[in-house]
């Protein structure tokens, strides 16, 4: 399993991405997610269930990393995600623009994502990631473990992300008079195939 060693999260929900844990001082390296990946916002009504799923074709752009490693940790600096609002698609037109409602995607258009620190967790094959999300201007830190799994040319990162949208000062909304709520609670799942490159 040394493979977990060498690699880690990124960045959400929906995160992130992967780099090796084995280096010494300040690095930076180039991260791309492939196409084969997935990245789904997941709630619920008091009546169904409802998915919103990211484009993953705009992650076209490598995305360059910064970090400081210090033993089993790394430490990141200016390393964010910037998922646009407008690219997330729910199945439908209304519940698109409900969604985009919600997040308040005219004012702002984009959720950001922001890796803070990674470490290896003892005894445990996942790794344990610190993020900083940004949601409608309202900031609020995560502890995320996530799972790496090795693939043929790069890794597949998952994990599973609650978020209770009151904490961004989000209300929900209802339809027919009130009579159908939408929890204020959602998941950000994520299955990222990742490539890494100085």
């Amino acid at each position: 399993m040394i493979y977990l060693f060498r690699y880690l999260l990124v960045a959400t929900l929906t995160f992130g991405f992967v780099m090796p844990l084995l280096y010494s001082n300040e690095k930076s390296m180039n991260v791309s997610v492939s196409p084969a990946s997935s990245l789904i916002i997941k709630g619920e009504s008091n009546v169904n269930k409802f998915q919103c799923s990211y484009d993953v074709l705009q992650f076209s752009d490598s995305i360059e990393v910064s970090f400081i490693s210090d033993k089993a940790y790394l430490n990141f600096t200016n390393t964010q995600l910037h998922l646009k609002n407008s690219f997330f698609d729910c199945g439908h037109k209304a519940i698109n623009r409900d969604f985009n409602k919600l997040l308040k995607t005219d004012e702002f258009p984009s959720i950001k994502i922001e890796l803070i620190s990674a470490h290896n967790q003892p005894n445990n094959l996942s790794i344990m990631t610190k993020l900083n999300i940004v949601i409608s201007g309202i900031s609020k830190r995560y502890d995320i473990p996530v799972e790496v799994d090795k693939t043929t040319d790069g890794v597949m990162i998952c994990g599973n992300l609650p978020i209770d949208i009151n904490d961004f000062n989000l209300s929900p909304p209802k339809k027919l008079l009130g009579m159908i709520k939408v929890s204020n609670k959602i998941e950000i799942d994520f299955n990222l195939a990742v490539k890494t490159s100085e």
